[in-house]
């Protein structure tokens, strides 16, 4: 399932959701575009003779996400695009709800992809190479990275979890 969030005042022109609080004089960039987060669901399930369990993904399950100025209905797994703040994207909260289920919450930070990515780069070269990158990487402008979502991993516990040998997660 895809999604585009929609706002939630009526007088937000062209997707500008942050555009208000920019008007306010809050450090808000102009919007520079959309990105996608991936939401989820799972349960952890356990055999009654396991030692572990097994992280299963739950299909059809009713979340709602929500930020500053927008939010959005799905149904899981989906992906949902939002608004691109760049540094100033904001939290993203995610509630779902099914039958036998408790409420499932999770909230997703925006990331610097730029700041992953050269940390990234760097791992394959050694410590030093990781050290010397992340020096770098502090001593550029924020304002200037690329920003992201991960994946919104909701994690749904049944209702009765807490009386189960396997528990709640």
């Amino acid at each position: 399932m895809s999604v585009v969030a929609t706002p939630t005042a009526k007088s937000i022109a062209n997707g500008d959701v942050l555009g208000p609080q920019r008007a306010a004089g809050q450090d808000v960039p102009q919007l520079q575009g959309q990105e996608v987060v991936t939401v989820r669901t799972y349960e952890h399930r356990r055999d009654p003779d396991a030692v572990s369990s097994t992280r299963t993904e739950l299909e059809g399950i009713a979340c709602s996400l929500e930020s500053d100025g927008y939010r959005a209905a799905v149904k899981t797994p989906a992906q949902v695009t939002v608004p691109d703040y760049g540094y100033a994207s904001r939290p993203i909260r995610i509630q779902c709800n099914a039958p036998g289920f408790k409420t499932g919450v999770a909230t997703v930070q925006p990331y610097s992809k730029t700041s992953a990515s050269r940390i990234g780069a760097a791992r394959g070269a050694g410590l030093a190479a990781v050290l010397i990158v992340a020096v770098v990487d502090s001593a550029t402008d924020p304002k200037k990275h690329d920003y992201g979502y991960e994946f919104a991993n909701v994690t749904m516990n049944r209702t009765n979890c807490a009386s189960t040998k396997a528990g709640c997660r």
